[in-house]
């Protein structure tokens, strides 16, 4: 769904001779070219469009087609027909017309057939024109032909030059490939194999990136990347059909309410409602009488954004962060306008999401009517886009049945706009007193207030859930009470003393026998020397620096160094995780167990056995003593490492009081056992807490871990826990995944739920602040969230970006306190199996599990991959970086895990 309703103005109507359709019209934020007559082209100035138009004569045929230059002085323009193809000097054509000379134009070709397409070079030294299944390359001053490109199995409908290489040439076909040109070489770089089911009729080059998208028959527009070596693949895909038969469904449910009148609302049970049979009148018009635009691409146009970086202020150098990582990824985006028979979309360039929509069917204000009447279009035939200001494009339409073209100025978002917005999200707050979303600007009231942020600064409330504790108390028998209260009581003759030992003192001392015998009785220290009890020693100058550093500006992995197997038969790896202090490498296997390795990758890991169930999860505490698991048999467990027994298992929801002498959890109705099986567990708040997710709850709860055993029931735990508060997540029916910072004190937890939505929690207010609906189009099954690393430092707003992905959907990167998708990422299979999802401690690498046997490594900022790991023998199941060094694990489903090192 589109966030808003278009902007549009109409400016004015121009009649033309004939149905613009199918017509290549003009216009550069200066002039407007149409046909004036048949035979003839009319330039009006955009801002004057109501005076008489500058007529250009020369032609004798019917005009098909026309294209400004890019140059602004002289501004040239060349129309094409059967008969001739003109480049004229808008310029010198003005002083010729005014001093009453005949205007003049250059003739570059003659009786070529019929021009479906025309478009300048950047220096506007030659003219690509697109005949049947030929492109010819003129040069634009004489008329001379460079080359001719043949090849295409169809009629070429566009073709254009990419901005960023001069010579290179883009040609689209009704054949459903596109090719791509180096003039200056006369070789052809690229041929492309059938993509589309439908012909390409669009082609639009982006100014400020090496990508060019391409509109198609059947309302799908895809982008493609340009850039040397990577393949010119397809970078984002977007089905506008979709999107505009969502917005029409939208539109007739809004009638339908309004024409349905009042409702009831009860808050009665079902059963108890009296629900009457209403006759339901159809207000609509009939089926018959009904027309639906279709939703061909007729139009694509990319905006160009200015770069709005500052310099920053001067500070320390030890004080200073790299901060344009996230100003690269929170600047605002240029727009993709894509133009269909019967709507106008705007498109965000870098997530290739919807912004805005607007149908031709709903009317549009004028200017030029001073009763402020509204107008209407009809079908649109053919467009023409060009930028006039950093808010504002021009839009010329024309009529696919009428002779008319309607001129009209398209608003879009600014930096500024975006900046208000940003501030007006960071603004929005909970409140104690309040289950819903509000704002604390002009309340006056800061200490209730807490900024949705992940790095919050707001203390903890009074009666936040964070304030939990769980202290331990030794129970006393009522006997050992009542006797502590006389310290000699004196005891009846012939009295049994109850619960005391045979010797009745506290210890027995040993008689010695099994020790060694004692050979010295003194040994003095004398290697200790004078001035080391009193003066600490300094390190040297080649030791080691005790604080280690991530590697910042480092190449992502992407060369094979070890490889092995985690088990002896192939069983799939469902998780990957390093601790954080990068020593150990955890894995979660579908055979019941987890593997513990040490790091570097050599021979066989310690095994972690005790469910009943596959293992989907582990995670790391943050000092890395103890690794927690969940299993499908609805149980959960803490291990150390070099343990054979957990030292806690979570059975029952609320607490592990109760517990028999054999060990055994007792259930009851307040204290059930788990409903579902354990997705997903982690360490929360610095490891004083625990997180968990079952079913469409999420659990919060405080632990303690007591590692001390009996010598005879070793099997009994002393670890306890007890649950501090539950959260629902109320319209789905499953948490998929969610997540939440460890590593340093933080607030926010994040939760995906089946209804492809994503819930923001509060837990120092205990309550749910935001939510992200129909973040994909599928359920998503992982979160990721930029968390960093102990040996990697980054500005505050890099901990507000967090990543999403779906099956048979994309990734995406998005911004907590824009409540925005900022990037998109695409090119990696993911269809059926929840592939993992990584973020590198310096954020500037994406990594990515795949189901064609590889890894993908992305890079943050373009939004497409730099590398693809392969040489797995199934899919790529998970992935994990390394906390310290440039390091990647992948794992597999046949259980196979490899180590890639950057180069």
């Amino acid at each position: 769904m589109c966030e808003a309703k278009m902007s549009l103005t109409h400016e004015f109507t121009i009649r033309t001779p004939f149905p613009p359709s199918h017509i290549q019209l003009a216009c550069n934020g200066t002039y407007l070219a149409l046909p004036f007559v048949r035979t003839s082209v009319g330039v009006w100035s955009v801002q004057k469009l109501t005076c008489k138009p500058l007529e250009l004569e020369g032609h004798r045929q019917k005009i098909s087609s026309l294209c400004f230059g890019h140059g602004a002085s002289p501004t040239l323009l060349c129309s094409a027909a059967e008969d001739y193809i003109i480049v004229w000097n808008i310029e010198r054509a003005r002083i010729a017309f005014e001093a009453g000379q005949q205007i003049r134009g250059q003739v570059i070709g003659q009786v070529l057939g019929h021009v479906q397409y025309c478009c300048f070079s950047p220096d506007d030294q030659q003219v690509a024109v697109c005949v049947d299944r030929e492109v010819q390359i003129l040069n634009s001053q004489e008329e001379k032909l460079y080359a001719s490109l043949e090849g295409h199995d169809a009629i070429v409908t566009c073709a254009e030059f990419c901005p960023h290489y001069t010579s290179t040439l883009v040609t689209v076909s009704e054949d459903r490939t596109f090719k791509v040109w180096d003039i200056s070489e006369s070789t052809v770089i690229y041929k492309s194999s059938i993509i589309s089911s439908s012909p390409f009729i669009s082609l639009t080059m982006n100014p400020q990136t090496e990508q060019f998208a391409v509109g198609t028959a059947d309302g799908q527009v895809r982008v493609f990347d340009l850039t040397d070596g990577n393949g010119f693949r397809c970078l984002h895909h977007l089905d506008v059909s979709k999107v505009v038969s969502r917005e029409r469904e939208e539109r007739e449910q809004k009638v339908d309410m309004a024409a349905k009148g009042p409702v009831t609302i009860s808050s009665r049970p079902s059963w108890q409602r009296n629900e009457m049979p209403q006759v339901q009148t159809d207000l609509r018009l009939d089926d018959t009488t009904e027309s639906e635009a279709g939703c061909a691409i007729l139009g694509l146009y990319y905006t160009y954004q200015p770069s709005s970086h500052k310099p920053s202020a001067k500070t320390l150098p030890f004080l200073k962060q790299d901060d344009s990582l996230v100003k690269d990824l929170l600047t605002d985006s240029s727009m993709l306008v894509v133009g269909t028979t019967g709507s106008l979309l705007q498109v965000n360039a870098k997530t290739i999401e919807p912004c805005s929509y607007f149908d031709f069917q709903d009317p549009i204000g004028s200017l030029d009517d001073l009763d402020g009447s509204s107008r209407c279009i009809s079908l649109a035939g053919s467009f023409a886009f060009s930028q006039q200001t950093v808010s504002e494009t021009w839009c010329v339409v024309g009529s696919l049945f009428q002779n008319v073209v309607n001129v009209l100025r398209v608003s879009h978002p600014t930096q500024k706009d975006v900046a208000k917005l940003s501030h007006d999200m960071s603004a929005l707050s909970v409140r104690e007193d309040s289950d819903r979303l509000v704002t604390s600007m002009g309340s006056g009231d800061v200490g209730t207030d807490a900024e949705i942020t992940v790095l919050s600064s707001a203390p903890l409330h009074a009666n936040s859930p964070l304030r939990a504790e769980l202290v331990p108390k030794l129970k006393e028998s009522q006997e050992n009470r009542k006797g502590s209260g006389t310290k000699g009581s004196a005891k009846k003759k012939g009295q049994v003393m109850d619960n005391q030992p045979l010797t009745f003192k506290t210890k027995v001392k040993s008689s010695g026998y099994t020790e060694s015998p004692r050979k010295a009785m003194f040994q003095p220290k004398t290697s200790m020397s004078k001035g080391s009890s009193s003066s600490p020693s300094l390190p040297s100058k080649t030791s080691k620096p005790l604080v280690k550093e991530y590697p910042m500006e480092s190449k992502a992995p992407s060369q094979l160094q070890s490889k092995l197997d985690v088990a002896e038969k192939p069983t799939a790896i469902n998780g990957l995780k390093f601790s954080a202090n990068g020593q150990y490498l955890a894995c979660a296997l579908a055979n019941q167990s987890a593997q513990i390795f040490k790091m570097p990758l050599t021979g066989k890991g310690d095994t972690c056995s005790g469910h009943n169930g596959g293992v989907n999860s582990v995670h790391w505490s943050h000092d890395s003593k103890w690794l927690l698991m969940t299993s499908d048999d609805r149980t959960m467990s803490v291990w150390g490492k070099g343990q054979s027994d957990p030292i806690m298992k979570l059975c029952t929801v609320s607490n592990n009081f109760g517990v028999d002498s054999e060990g055994k959890q007792k259930t009851d109705k307040d204290n059930p056992p788990f409903p579902k099986e354990i997705k997903h567990a982690q360490f929360y708040y610095m490891d004083r807490f625990i997180l968990l997710t079952c079913g469409n709850a999420l659990y919060l709860y405080k632990y303690h871990l007591d590692s001390s055993k009996q010598d005879i029931k070793r099997y009994v735990t002393n670890s306890r826990y007890k649950l501090v508060k539950s959260f629902q997540m109320e319209k789905a029916q499953n948490i998929t995944t969610f997540t939440a910072i460890n590593g340093f004190h933080s607030y926010i937890v994040m939760c995906a739920g089946s209804n492809k939505t994503v819930e923001v929690f509060d837990l120092n207010v205990g309550k749910s602040v935001r939510v992200l609906a129909d973040a994909h189009t599928r359920p998503v099954h992982v979160i990721c969230q930029n968390e960093g690393s102990a040996y990697a430092s980054h500005p505050p707003d890099a901990y507000d970006l967090f990543l999403t992905a779906a099956t048979t959907d994309c990734i995406k990167l998005w911004d907590l306190r824009t409540n925005r998708c900022v990037r998109r990422y695409e090119g990696h299979m993911n269809r059926a199996h929840p592939c993992g999802l990584a973020l590198s401690p310096c954020s500037k690498f994406v990594a990515s599990g795949a189901e064609d046997r590889s890894a993908y490594i992305f890079d943050i900022r373009s939004g497409t991959y730099l590398h693809k790991l392969g040489g797995h023998t199934d899919v790529v199941t998970d992935v994990s970086f390394h906390p310290l060094y440039p390091q990647l694990v992948t794992g597999t489903l046949d259980g196979k895990i490899r180590l890639f090192v950057n180069g």
